[in-house]
């Protein structure tokens, strides 16, 4: 579950609704989030198989970092660090 609403693509230019806790993202902030979930996703699929010096996963880690930098350039740092703040947590789990 991702701490944040991310809403169907109809709403995305919508402005807010009151009452709901879902943020409007544009199309490209939408795509910089769902990218950074699914390198995310992967990062911890193959911390399991893979030797941290392996260089599959410090590709992984550039694209994550990559990513997170788009992120920053969209306006929605905060969303991208709740992202990590999940990672984080699912791996003490």
């Amino acid at each position: 579950m991702i701490p944040f609403d991310i809403p169907r693509p109809d709403q995305v230019n919508e402005p807010q609704q009151e009452g709901r806790g879902a943020r409007p993202y544009s199309p490209l902030q939408l795509i910089f989030l769902l990218r950074l979930a699914r390198l995310l996703r992967q990062r911890q699929e193959y911390l399991n198989v893979l030797a941290p010096e392996d260089w599959r996963l410090r590709l992984l880690n550039k694209a994550i970092y990559s990513t997170y930098c788009d992120c920053l350039e969209q306006g929605i740092a905060d969303d991208a660090k709740a992202l990590f703040e999940r990672d984080k947590a699912t791996n003490r789990a």
